[in-house]
């Protein structure tokens, strides 16, 4: 099963509750409970895990150097009141052909906005443009 890694601003239980019926979930917090959690952590956090998700709607995540081998990033182009879509977007995604193994996810960093989906990948220059509908 997946793991999937939810931000810490994502909204609980709205958002974690219908995800776990389809992957393993942790909240970022859950990493590191003894410290605040910073963005600028957050990879070093995930390279301790085998292979996750990293899900958010933090905007500052959408960055071609943060593709990694160790981990996938996720970023919903979506506001604060819309997180409850996230679940349902989430497994729409992973549902995708470029998102459905580990294998195809780990490095790298993807922006799914309601048109299509942008994918930065590990070693490459070009940004890949993924059709879609919300």
């Amino acid at each position: 099963m997946s793991l999937i890694i939810l931000d810490d601003q994502l909204a609980f239980p709205e958002v974690q509750v219908p995800i776990l019926k389809w992957f393993s979930v942790t909240e970022l917090r859950e990493l590191d409970p003894a410290r605040q959690i910073l963005d600028d952590r957050v990879p070093e956090l995930l390279l301790r895990l085998k292979q996750p998700t990293f899900v958010t709607i933090d905007q500052g995540f959408w960055e071609r150097r943060l593709c990694n081998l160790g981990y996938c990033i996720l970023m919903f182009a979506l506001r604060d009141d819309q997180q409850v879509l996230l679940p349902g977007l989430l497994r729409k995604v992973m549902a995708k052909a470029e998102f459905l193994t580990r294998g195809r996810r780990m490095g790298a960093v993807a922006r799914i906005s309601s048109s299509r989906i942008e994918r930065w990948r590990l070693g490459s220059r070009k940004l890949e443009l993924i059709p879609w509908t919300m």
